[in-house]
């Protein structure tokens, strides 16, 4: 009876945190660049159960033991492409990132919602600084910026610098670092240039689905209410035992 309220226990657990994955896709449906978060679930092993009369056993079936988050995974589909008309925001059409100098190490994003900062230099919208082939991207007080859709960037007609844009050979090694910034795990392997496509005057906007999300999140509430009565049924029953049974 106790393995049953564990059972149930656990599959809470999985739920309540497939329901805060679920919330925060939901919460960054409007940020440029976010990619969609899913939790991943794996079963305890299955014991097997026997009924004994006597000295035969008869195979009653299998019981399952709970369930468990082992990992939560970006979804890396390709969002819809939003044009601004402004020139600094540029969208990756395909693969790729954008490569971010932050302190300590290099980031990546797929947001390209840029802007120029008092320095001149071209800046997400936190303040980093993003990188081309060449380093930093310098803009100035530049009056015409082109980037064209090779990543070319190119200033009052002159060519200064070409975005680098890099792709992983295992997307699945990027870890979160909040919104829409990654930093790269060993398990990602070495980034390498990438041309990509780019999009002058567009971002890309979160690949979330609102109507598929707001359905998974009735499921899970659904799944963690039927857990939830699963325990008040074996609390129901193991007070019956403690009041009722008498040796």
């Amino acid at each position: 009876m106790l393995r049953g309220i564990y059972t149930a226990a656990s599959g809470m657990l999985a739920q309540g945190i497939r329901t805060d994955v679920l919330t925060n896709n939901l919460a960054n449906v409007d940020t440029s660049g976010y990619r969609r978060q899913a939790a991943e679930l794996q079963a305890f092993p299955e014991q097997l159960l026997m009924r004994q009369e006597k000295a035969k056993f008869t195979q009653i079936g299998r019981l399952g033991t709970g369930a468990l988050v082992v990992g939560v995974h970006n979804s890396f589909l390709q969002g819809r492409i939003h044009t601004t008309g402004n020139p600094f925001d540029i969208a990756i059409d395909g693969p790729g990132f954008f490569v971010i100098d932050t302190p300590g190490q290099r980031s990546y994003t797929r947001d390209g919602s840029f802007t120029v900062n008092v320095g001149g230099w071209l800046t997400t919208q936190d303040g980093f600084r993003v990188l081309g082939q060449n380093g930093p991207i310098y803009i100035g007080d530049a009056s015409q910026v082109e980037i064209n859709s090779e990543g070319l960037v190119i200033v009052d007609g002159v060519e200064r610098d070409r975005l680098l844009i890099v792709e992983f050979p295992d997307r699945r090694g990027l870890v979160n670092q909040g919104g829409n910034r990654y930093h790269a795990s060993a398990a990602a392997g070495l980034p390498f240039r990438y041309n990509a496509s780019v999009i002058q005057g567009s971002i890309e906007m979160a690949n979330v689905n609102t109507v598929r999300e707001m359905v998974n999140l009735i499921e899970v509430q659904r799944a963690y209410e039927a857990n939830q009565k699963v325990i008040q049924a074996f609390d129901e029953t193991l007070g019956k035992l403690v009041n009722e049974i008498t040796i």
